[in-house]
This record gives C-alpha cells, sequence and structure tokens, in this order.
C-alpha cells in the first residue's frame, strides 16, 4: 500500500521551514553582532558596520548627520575621511565611541551597542514564540481541514 502525505503533514513540513527561515535570520543577526564589536578593518567599514547595526539606511544616516548621500558613501568606501567635527557627529547618531570609529578594536574602545543588542534579543525571542505558535496554529488548522474532507466524504458517501 503507497503512503499517503496528509495535510497534516504538510502543514507541519510548511512551518518546520518557516521556523528554520527565522532561525537563520536570527542567527544573522548574531553574526552581525559579533561582526561589530570585533570591528571593521577600516574607518569607512566601521560606519558602514555601525550604520548596520542601528538598522540605518545609508540615505537615514546621511540625513541625520547632515550630510550628502554621496559624501558619506565616499566616507564608507574609504575614498575620503571626515573632518573630527562629522566623526563627532557621526558617533552621536551611531551612538558609538568616536575613538572606536577611528582606531576600531585596536583603540580598546568596543562599540555601544548593549541597549539595542537586548531589544534584539528581546525580539528575537518574541520571534521564536511566534513562530511556535504559527507552527502549532498550522497544524491545527490542516487537522480541522483533514477533519472535515473526511466529514464531507462520510455525507457524501453516506445512503440516502
Amino acid at each position: 500500500m503507497a503512503k499517503r502525505t496528509t495535510k497534516t503533514q504538510v502543514g507541519k513540513k510548511a512551518a518546520k521551514k518557516t521556523a528554520k527561515k527565522a532561525t537563520k535570520k536570527t542567527a544573522k543577526i548574531a553574526s552581525d553582532t559579533a561582526k561589530a564589536l570585533t570591528s571593521g578593518p577600516t574607518l569607512g567599514g566601521r560606519i558602514q558596520l555601525a550604520r548596520e547595526m542601528r538598522g540605518l539606511s545609508a540615505a537615514q544616516l546621511a540625513r541625520r548627520a547632515g550630510i550628502l548621500l554621496k559624501t558619506l558613501g565616499n566616507w564608507e568606501s574609504d575614498r575620503s575621511e571626515p573632518r573630527a567635527n562629522k566623526l563627532q557627529m557621526l558617533a552621536g547618531v551611531l551612538s558609538v565611541q568616536p575613538m572606536w570609529l577611528l582606531g576600531g578594536a585596536a583603540s580598546g574602545m568596543a562599540p555601544e551597542f548593549g541597549p539595542d543588542l537586548e531589544e534584539t534579543a528581546d525580539l528575537a525571542s518574541k520571534v521564536d514564540r511566534l513562530i511556535k505558535l504559527h507552527e502549532r496554529m498550522s497544524t491545527l488548522l490542516f487537522e480541522v481541514q483533514s477533519e472535515i474532507s473526511r466529514l464531507q466524504t462520510e455525507i457524501e458517501d453516506a445512503p440516502l
């Protein structure tokens, strides 16, 4: 007798696939955090890394720092460097120490991503809970659909 795949099994597979994708996103956040703490090798790399860790686009950071997007692009690609006053302002907008932007890990200054990391961990925990609920709801939904199909078949096959 051939093995049949039920709707419940299909639902469980879909829920597991969704959970796996979310786990990969959580792992990427952790990887980005570790990367930020060890810092990029250049001033431009650290500016870009801090911007990404804050969840800002280049356009958002440029607007908040009061600079042209092209200027920020030049800084992040190490084609030019910000003057001291702009570096100080960038550090403030990005919530990192100016010395970390200048020297990275070699400066002995670690970026201060603390509160955002706590928020990220809290959100990751909530996402995990939502994934589990979604998986459970998907399973229950497919079980109910299977039961409805079974009952409809029984009704249709019942003698009149």
